[in-house]
């Protein structure tokens, strides 16, 4: 585990910025405090930060070059198949200098090339130079569970600034102070007068946190046109069926023009808008966005993926909210060369095909696969633990990681409001397991003096409260392991969520055509709002297409254009490439809910707070539901083999009945619950008042529109939820660190791993 960047001098004249890339590289140095490293050539900088997980000898440090000396290579994950990988090399007569799995990931790509992604079983991004072709070959895992962002622009050599300062501005709001805001009663003191360039007033000695001003300059946005370069697809043989080739694969909402890099000229590009050039183009890269664009550099918003991230609650790839940095989506690769094209090409997509009814030995399958994944899991030359909250999915990975390791540590957090902690049930649960279980509960006044500092390390703004938790966990699991394993994953492959329940009469809606579903549409209207039986009558006069978009869909398309004013963009851009491939592949309507979860949820969100939430603490975050042989077996699973019997994930916990105890195996699903909602009607609410006002997000959303909202939320309205609060509230605070400069994230000690005790 590490964190990675890179830059590649596209036009022919231009040196790669290695300046650029040691100061991108030193950004992301909380997700690898063991080690850096650095190599450069005319045409190609690398930089690396390593977390030591794997041969923790110097056998491991990167940048790596092959044993021929022709390939180099920066990588971020873990491989969990290196050992049967290996092996394979030194029946080819190859001598392997170290036992990490880095090398035989490099020593594999000498000699199998690209087809190496389908030979991989892991977490990975990574970046290879090839020093005969001057070819790079960039590559992020089928899920996404580890990052990539990249940009190809005209970038300036040496034009990068210091944390939250431009041109020698004096950094504002509690920056200035360098230290961390204090809080009183969570209401946000009053920003400074004079806009970005003069200090706001701090907040200490029980002022509350310090809210910077702004001079309210305007931010351009831009639209993400530029053409597309197709490459052709990789078929991918032998990975449980769920090879895709995908020749220029088509992004959703960006005007089909796919998941390609603005278009540039190899001979130089355009000029800059002051008609100057001096740093040709160039491919930048990095494991977080953060390194691509600090506080002081970030000028441009993109509209589009603002409505979308109202929408969803996160920013869907491959956009970003900041152009031209793009995701790299999970399952694609990208190739780029000096004086040529930047081609980005998909190798992998997840291919559900349920059988038709369910099997008697499905669940002796399940457990058979798990079992072998969290064994290939397992494989670490550091401490190891585990998360371990009260539903089946923790508890199924460290029942059967206790296996192999009896003294097993599990870390659970939770909230002193009663409810909202799965603290006593996942001690329950370990007690039975025989393994350690450490708790910790977060305090209403912590959770909100560390948020800002939380949503600095999300990169872009992420509304899943439940990213808040997962940070502190991280932070307590850092002072004792520098892995865990974890349950994400096994919702969107074995069907854990409740909302795949359709009851009957929606199902049979589905069938009926659009003139069918008017009167249902009428009767719904009829029914006041939050009376029962309204929203029953609403998703079932509504096709599935339009009505799920993924767990994540906090607001409806009209409260999005009150907010944020009307727009092209709309979360149906997203979602409907995934529900043509689920319509050609003839899917029932869980299966096809599942793919939006996969395709979007999945590595949008849960992933996403998944990284960066443990990488913040030098953590790594393991997920062994989210593996190809896993997946291969629950992309067969038959419906009533996953919302059957009533319940949710039927087959697993059938199997992992026969690991667990009863009351965990049929435990309901809370996923640490978050009580923002009780708070913002309490004690936060004028904190949340102070926030919107304060924030300078203008240009981007109605600020009367969202008091309002807030106002609708607190006086009890049924129509409006704490999400769409909270959506607004965790834009407000990105804003103000990433635009605003209120915050120095340096001085304010958050680049460094927070906890961690080695």
């Amino acid at each position: 585990m590490c964190g990675i960047a890179g830059c590649l001098a596209l036009s022919l004249e231009a040196d790669p910025d290695q300046q650029w890339v040691r100061t991108a590289t030193e950004r992301i140095g909380h997700r690898g405090p063991d080690d850096d490293g650095y190599y450069a050539d005319p045409d190609v900088a690398l930089g690396y930060q390593r977390l030591s997980i794997i041969d923790l000898s110097p056998g491991g440090h990167q940048p790596m070059q092959s044993a021929d000396g022709r390939y180099w290579m920066v990588y971020n994950g873990e491989i969990y198949n290196y050992l049967e990988l290996g092996e394979q090399l030194r029946e080819q007569g190859v001598q392997l200098r170290s036992s990490s799995d880095s090398e035989v990931l490099l020593e594999t790509y000498a000699r199998v090339g690209k087809d190496v992604v389908h030979r991989l079983r892991g977490m990975f991004a990574f970046a290879i130079w090839d020093t005969w072709t001057r070819e790079l070959f960039c590559a992020r895992d089928p899920f996404g569970i580890k990052p990539f962002y990249y940009a190809v622009d005209a970038h300036r050599r040496g034009r990068g600034t210091s944390w939250g300062t431009t041109g020698g501005a004096a950094a504002a709001g509690p920056a200035a102070a360098g230290a961390a805001p204090a809080w009183d009663a969570f209401t946000p003191a009053q920003p400074g007068a004079g806009g970005v360039d003069q200090p706001a007033q701090p907040g200490y000695a029980g002022q509350g946190y310090s809210a910077p001003g702004s001079g309210g300059q305007g931010y351009g946005a831009v639209s993400q046109g530029g053409q597309g370069y197709d490459a052709p697809g990789y078929g991918a043989p032998g990975y449980g069926g769920q090879g895709y080739d995908a020749p220029g694969y088509d992004a959703p909402g960006y005007e089909g023009q796919g998941y390609e890099p603005r278009g540039y000229d190899p001979a130089g590009g355009p000029p800059s808008p002051d008609g100057e050039h001096p740093g040709g183009w160039s491919l930048r890269f990095a494991s977080e966005r953060k390194a691509l664009a600090d506080p002081g550099e970030l000028r441009e918003l993109d509209p589009d993926a603002l409505r979308r991230y109202l929408s969803f609650q996160y920013v869907p790839a491959p956009a970003t909210l900041t152009p031209p940095i793009q995701v790299l989506p999970s399952g694609h690769a990208m190739i780029a060369r000096p004086g040529g094209n930047v081609d980005v090409y998909r190798y992998w997509r997840a291919d559900l095909r349920p059988v038709s009814a369910g099997r008697e030995g499905t669940p002796r399958s399940i457990l058979a696969v798990m079992r072998d994944s969290v064994a290939v899991h397992l494989r670490s030359d550091a401490p190891l633990g585990a998360f371990l909250s009260g539903g089946i999915d923790s508890a199924a990975i460290c029942a059967l990681a206790a296996e192999h390791r009896p003294d097993l540590l599990t870390f659970t957090v939770g909230f002193e409001r009663e409810g909202y902690s799965e603290i006593d049930r996942a001690q329950e649960t370990a007690a039975a397991l025989g393994v350690k279980s450490q708790g910790y509960v977060i305090s209403q006044e912590e959770f909100f003096r560390h948020l800002p500092q939380i949503i600095w390390h999300l990169d872009d703004p992420m509304a899943d409260a439940a990213a808040i938790p997962l940070w502190f966990v991280a932070r307590e699991a850092s002072r004792h392991v520098k892995v865990v394993l974890s349950g994400e994953g096994a919702d969107e492959l074995f069907g854990g969520y409740a909302i795949y329940h359709q009851p009957g009469m929606v199902r049979a809606a589905e069938r009926l055509p659009g003139w069918g579903r008017m009167p249902i549409k009428r009767a719904a209207e009829l029914i006041p709002p939050g009376v029962r039986g309204r929203g029953l009558l609403e998703r079932t006069s509504t096709p599935l297409r339009h009505r799920y978009i993924g767990n994540a869909h906090v607001s409806p398309d009209g409260l999005v254009d009150e907010l944020a004013g009307s727009g092209p963009a709309t979360p149906y851009d997203v979602t409907d490439p995934v529900y043509d491939q689920a319509a050609e592949a003839g899917l029932d309507d869980v299966a096809t809910m599942q793919l939006i979860d996969i395709n979007t949820w999945l590595q949008g969100d849960i992933l996403v707070k998944a990284d960066r939430m443990t990488m913040a603490h030098s953590l790594e975050l393991r997920v062994p539901f989210l593996d190809r042989e896993v997946m291969a077996v629950a992309a067969r699973l038959a419906r009533d083999e996953k919302i059957g019997a009533g319940t949710t994930k039927a087959a697993l916990r059938t199997a992992m009945s026969e690991v667990l105890p009863r009351a965990a195996a049929e435990r309901a699903k809370l996923g640490f619950p978050v009580p923002i909602g009780h708070w913002l009607k309490g004690d936060a609410y004028g904190y949340a008042d102070a926030l919107l006002r304060q924030a300078q997000t203008d240009r981007w959303i109605n600020r009367q529109a969202a008091l309002r909202l807030l106002e609708r939320f607190r006086a009890g309205d049924p129509e409006v939820t704490w999400r769409q609060i909270w959506v607004l509230l965790v834009f407000s605070i990105w804003h103000q660190i990433y635009v605003e400069r209120g915050y120095d994230p340096v001085a304010l000690g958050w680049d460094r791993a927070a906890g961690a005790a080695r």
